[in-house]
C-alpha cells in the first residue's frame, strides 16, 4: 500500500541500506530480522508485556533496517487488494491499552491449564494481529512477543507441528471472525516448560520457529474502514 513510507511510485518500504528493488529489499529485511530475532533467543528483551514492550521488541528486530523502529504507524495497512484494513491509527494508543490491560487482568495466562491458557493466548494473539501497530515486521514482533509470554507463562510452543500457511489462515481469520480457529491450531503444540530436559532443549523448540515465514496474511471481510470488531474476552 503505497504512502509516505514507501519510495514514490512502489510499494518498497524507504530503507536505511537504500533498497528499491522489491525481491532485494523483502531478502534484505529477512536477513536483518532473523538475524535480531536469533539476538532475543538468548537475550529477550524485558518488559511487562504491553506496547512499550512490542514497540522494544520491534525496535530491536528492525535496527539498521528501518528508521521508524518500534514507532506506532499513522496510516492505514491492510491485506493488499482487499479493502480491508486494521485498526486505524488514530484508535491504535486507546486499543493497545484495552488488549494489554485485560491480558493483565488474565495474570498474563500465568497458573493455567492448558485449555484455558490457549485460548487466552488466542485472544490476545488475534486482537493484537487487527491491531497491527506498526507499518512493518508486525507478525514476526508477535512471534518473539508471544512466544516470551508463553515461556514466562510456563509453556513452549513447538512450532514444528504447525504448518506456517495454517497458522498464517488461522491468525488472520482471528481479526474480524472468532479465534476458534487459532486455538484449536495452538492447543495441541503445547509443552509445559517443566517437562523439557535442559535449557538446550527449550532453545531447539524455540530455534525451528526463527525460519517460519509468518508475514504473509490471508484475505479477511470486514468494511472498508470499519474497527474491527472486539472479540469477547475467554475468561
Amino acid at each position: 500500500m503505497p504512502d509516505h513510507y514507501t519510495h514514490p511510485g512502489t510499494e518498497v518500504l524507504i530503507n536505511i541500506p537504500g533498497y528499491t528493488d522489491p525481491s532485494l529489499w523483502k531478502a534484505a529485511k529477512a536477513v536483518v530480522v532473523h538475524a535480531h530475532y536469533a539476538e532475543l533467543l538468548l537475550n529477550p528483551i524485558p518488559g511487562r508485556f504491553d506496547l512499550p514492550h512490542l514497540q522494544a521488541i520491534h525496535a530491536h528486530l528492525v535496527d539498521g533496517f528501518y528508521t521508524w523502529g518500534g514507532r506506532l504507524r499513522d496510516t492505514d495497512t491492510g491485506p493488499g487488494g482487499t479493502g480491508v484494513v486494521h485498526c486505524r491509527p488514530e484508535h491504535i494508543p486507546a486499543e493497545a491499552q484495552r488488549i494489554f490491560d485485560t491480558l493483565a487482568d488474565m495474570d498474563y495466562l500465568r497458573s493455567r491449564e492448558t485449555d484455558s491458557f490457549s485460548a487466552g493466548l488466542a485472544w490476545v494473539w488475534g486482537e493484537t494481529t487487527a491491531l497491527h501497530p506498526f507499518r512493518d515486521v508486525n507478525t514476526r514482533t508477535q512471534f518473539v512477543f508471544f512466544n516470551q509470554l508463553a515461556l514466562r507463562a510456563g509453556w513452549a510452543i513447538d512450532w514444528d507441528l504447525i504448518a506456517p500457511h495454517v497458522f498464517a489462515h488461522a491468525h488472520t481469520i482471528a481479526i474480524t471472525h472468532n479465534k476458534q480457529g487459532l486455538d484449536a491450531l495452538i492447543h495441541p503444540v503445547f509443552i509445559p516448560v517443566a517437562e523439557l530436559a535442559a535449557h538446550d532443549q527449550l532453545h531447539d523448540q524455540l530455534q525451528h520457529g526463527r525460519e517460519l515465514p509468518f508475514g504473509r496474511l490471508f484475505n479477511c471481510r470486514c468494511p472498508l474502514g470499519r474497527r474491527v470488531r472486539r472479540a469477547p474476552v475467554p475468561r
